[in-house]
């Protein structure tokens, strides 16, 4: 597949949590970032919604997502402005 970032990602191995309003969480895995989206692994990807809020660290900051592709277990979001 060709990769068509704007940007580099890093690599990273790190547990996150989909919020999706007062739905219980899904868990995931961010498997690469920037400061503009990341690729995230999810046990069942028809599960999310296009737009989600995205959180790294129990909580603490929250970043609104919107996905942009998808694929069996893995999503690519991008970061949104809240509104």
């Amino acid at each position: 597949m060709e990769d068509r970032r704007r940007i580099v990602r890093s690599r990273v191995l790190k547990g996150a949590t989909i919020l999706v309003g007062s739905s219980p969480v899904i868990e995931c895995i961010v498997r690469d970032v920037t400061n503009i989206g990341a690729r995230l692994q999810i046990a069942k990807v028809i599960d999310v919604p296009m737009v989600f809020d995205l959180t790294l660290d129990g909580g603490r900051t929250i970043r609104p997502c919107k996905v942009v592709w998808r694929e069996l277990t893995e999503a690519g979001v991008e970061f949104v402005l809240a509104s």
